[in-house]
């Protein structure tokens, strides 16, 4: 696995499921983790990934448009990394409207395997959220996770 490839697994992923192994303790979420494992360099597969300055936490409750109309993001984790993990959590919880993801995708087309990577970056997400808020996000947990480990590898 490459640098970004490892820390993402390493210092996100699996930072979050040793914590819900250990404070919840969730077994079922530890067995799907190490079924996953495994294939993440596949998700990966074949893509050049320039790190760029992402917000870190873009969803719409932290986008907002000035009197103006000009756009504005706040409460920013701001963060280096793969550009579409910025995009994971914006379709989460709400979206920040078709406009947007046009001119997006526009400028930066989707590689492929984009939508299985956001499934990717979004567990990150709803393991982060389980951890803060609660057993709540536990089945997005685990039904990612299970998608993601039947996704047809190259």
């Amino acid at each position: 696995m490459d640098g970004r490839l490892t820390f993402y697994t390493n210092r996100r992923l699996q930072t979050q499921i040793d914590r819900i192994v250990r404070e919840k303790p969730d077994s079922e979420m530890g067995d799907h983790w190490l079924r996953l494992l495994p294939k993440m360099p596949h998700f990966f597969h074949g893509l050049d990934i320039f790190p760029s300055l992402l917000h870190g936490d873009l969803w719409s409750g932290n986008a907002a448009q000035t009197a103006g109309g000009d756009p504005v993001v706040f409460d920013p984790a701001a963060v280096y990394g793969h550009h579409e993990f910025d995009l994971a959590i914006s379709t989460m919880f709400g979206s920040l409207g078709r406009p947007f993801y046009t001119a997006y995708h526009q400028l930066i087309p989707k590689a492929d395997g984009f939508d299985t990577r956001q499934k990717l970056y979004q567990l990150y997400h709803y393991l982060n959220h389980y951890n803060h808020f609660g057993a709540g996000y536990r089945g997005s947990c685990l039904r990612l996770m299970a998608e993601l480990c039947t996704v047809s590898l190259p």
